[in-house]
């Protein structure tokens, strides 16, 4: 007996339908030493499960010797073993009772409005909800904004703020730490003239801004009077942006993940699976990314997945509260 390979398969296939957030129930057969019967939610393609089952056992060189799937049933038999041994029995019941709790995922994607190329229509193509954010006074920031609309994407301004690091140069579009309501106003108006059809803001960078009580109250004064909602991007621990906020009853949210804080593609990945594992935990969790060619390869690999374990990509809008 392959007790070794048993209790691997027996692991990794349990890992599998806890991630897809399925529970299962030992069945009868007596040939096999496991056999676990599984009630896949209503909410859950049975072939999505059947896939992911095949690759994890793949990684420990096993394999399904025969499935069968019963085309009015919906239901799928699956052997699994190694060789010609059959050590692991898997009946994927489709339509059992009750659904799997959905997490809401928005993810946000900053930095739009330097460019409109192929590159970045990928990201209006990767079958998921994404809220665009558009930073003002970029050469094709009015043009990025139409397109993004014109694809029914949620469109929100990411407006420059005050960074702490003082090496970074203002523009005539960054709201800077003392500045006036009147000053503000003028920037938020230019801001929204350059992006048009948006629906709220996002900081970009703005550490030294968003801590500071004076400026962030005359920020989000501005912003309620427009029926606009804030995320605050959360670029310091000491950001009052979501806190005000909520005491000035603006709409609002704040970001929990930045998912390529560093630029590689295997922590993006972590992150992204961070952000998903959160919204089930929660209900719904804020992910900001940017517009980057790792970020993006990331997210034509996974966001398939992560959607088919159950999770939504929303716009951010539906979560603000």
């Amino acid at each position: 007996m392959e007790y070794p390979l048993l209790e691997a398969l027996k692991e990794n296939v349990a890992e599998t339908l806890s991630e897809y957030g399925v529970t299962w129930s030992t069945g009868s057969d007596p040939t096999v030493p496991l056999h676990w019967v599984v009630r896949v939610p209503r909410n859950l393609p049975v072939p999505s499960l059947h896939q992911a089952i095949q690759a994890r056992i793949a990684l420990i060189d096993a394999r399904v010797q025969w499935a069968r799937g019963d085309p009015v049933s919906g239901n799928v038999k699956m052997e699994i073993g190694r060789r010609d041994s059959v050590l692991f029995v898997i009946d994927l019941i489709a339509g059992g009772a009750g659904e799997r709790n959905e997490g809401l995922i928005a993810l946000i994607i900053d930095d739009f409005g330097d460019r409109w190329n192929s590159f970045i229509e990928r990201f209006f193509e990767l079958g998921a909800d994404i809220t665009v954010s558009v930073i003002p006074g970029q050469k094709m920031s009015r043009e990025v904004a139409r397109r993004v609309m014109e694809r029914r994407f949620e469109l929100i301004l990411h407006l420059p703020m005050e960074p702490l690091d003082q090496s970074i140069r203002s523009d005539d579009f960054m709201i800077m730490q003392g500045m006036s309501g009147r000053r503000i106003r003028d920037i938020l108006q230019r801001s929204l003239d350059g992006v048009p059809g948006v629906l709220g803001i996002n900081n970009h960078m703005g550490s030294r801004t968003t801590s500071d009580q004076e400026t962030m109250e005359r920020f989000l004064a501005e912003v309620k009077a427009l029926n606009l909602f804030f995320v605050d991007s959360r670029t310091t621990a000491s950001s009052l942006g979501y806190t005000l906020a909520q005491t000035m009853g603006v709409p609002s949210i704040q970001r929990d993940v930045f998912i390529d804080v560093n630029n590689d593609e295997e922590s993006i990945r972590r992150s992204l699976w961070e952000l998903a594992r959160l919204s089930g935990t929660r209900g719904y969790a804020v992910g900001i990314g940017h517009c980057r060619r790792k970020t993006l390869a990331v997210l034509e690999e996974e966001v398939s997945k992560i959607q088919a374990r159950g999770y939504r990509f929303v716009p951010v809008s539906r979560l603000v509260h």
